[in-house]
């Protein structure tokens, strides 16, 4: 009776042993797919601060770019103020401004809104 027992005690540790067998294997499976999630996740991060960081440095350029553009006046954009303004310097016999210097048309360089519709162009 006591060898009986004995056999269906270490029956049900063995049970209990292939239960913490399937439980381990369970969880070692999940574990497995939580790290690649994880490493999805950072793969994702790095992928987000680059994108940050290549838009941190587009608008800087831009910033830098409408900085450089404040030294011109309303005038400097109205069609044929640089022709008009060397023929005069021609004519004075002074040289030439360079037509590089000249602003950027005004379609590259800045969208005007008028008062009434800055609601509506947000």
């Amino acid at each position: 009776m006591i060898l009986r027992d004995q056999i269906v005690a270490k029956q049900k540790e063995l049970n209990a042993l292939k239960q913490i067998n399937t439980q381990t294997e369970s969880m070692r499976s999940q574990l497995d797919a939580l790290a690649v999630e994880v490493a999805n996740m950072h793969q994702n991060a790095e992928n987000v601060a680059q994108v940050m960081q290549n838009w941190d440095s587009i608008v800087r350029s831009i910033s830098q770019a409408s900085l450089s553009l404040l030294q011109y006046s309303e005038r400097d954009y109205e069609v044929g103020a640089w022709k008009q303004e060397t023929a005069d310097s021609e004519q004075q016999g002074s040289s030439p401004k360079d037509t590089a210097d000249a602003p950027l048309p005004e379609t590259l360089v800045r969208i005007k809104v008028d008062k009434d519709d800055t609601t509506s162009n947000r």
